[in-house]
């Protein structure tokens, strides 16, 4: 007997044609990630895995969004993560709490790495993914004054300059499924 396992999906598994057809496998997306599709077929995808009801769009509880958001803030990564990011992190980081056996299929480097260090397992579907997790601050290149939380306006509040980030600290990445 196979296991069912849970697949969370983020905007770029649509884009990217990820194939649907294992059927030991639930997907589950946020209404946020629908949103942000703008390419035609990746939307009628979606809708069509939706009312197949193949694909389940489930929004995230508060706790798990406020979790999440807290995580982003300790490793720095606030500043390069949408909202859909977020709601995609927490309704992994809600279902693996409930017990499902969860995967985030996910490219981005930002989202891995907030996967990786709350212990959520994840994959690319066309990149390797993350080698290393960070920790990162903001900084100023115009006064070099470092912000160890994130700055949403991205604005520097001593100079006006346009906000960068560096890593300040490097971690191995935990075991993969």
């Amino acid at each position: 007997m196979s296991v069912l396992r849970v697949l969370i999906l983020d905007t770029s598994a649509f884009i990217q044609g990820f194939d649907s057809s294992n059927p030991d496998l639930k997907l589950f997306t946020t209404p946020m990630v629908l949103d942000e599709i703008s390419n035609d077929i990746a939307k009628t995808r979606a809708l069509n895995w939706s009312h197949t009801r193949k694909l389940m769009i489930m929004k995230p509880n508060k706790a798990s969004i406020e979790y999440i958001q807290d995580k982003a803030d300790n490793l720095g990564e606030s500043s390069s993560l949408s909202e859909t990011d977020r709601s995609v992190l927490a309704l992994t980081y809600q279902l693996k709490q409930s017990g499902d056996d969860v995967i985030l299929l996910s490219d981005d480097y930002s989202v891995q790495n907030i996967a990786d260090d709350l212990g959520l397992d994840y994959t690319g579907l066309s990149t390797r993914g993350i080698r290393r997790r960070f920790n990162w601050i903001q900084y100023c290149p115009g006064c070099r004054k470092e912000f160890k939380q994130s700055k949403k306006e991205n604005v520097c509040p001593v100079c006006g300059t346009k906000l960068k980030r560096k890593p300040v600290k490097k971690s191995r990445l935990r075991s993969k499924k």
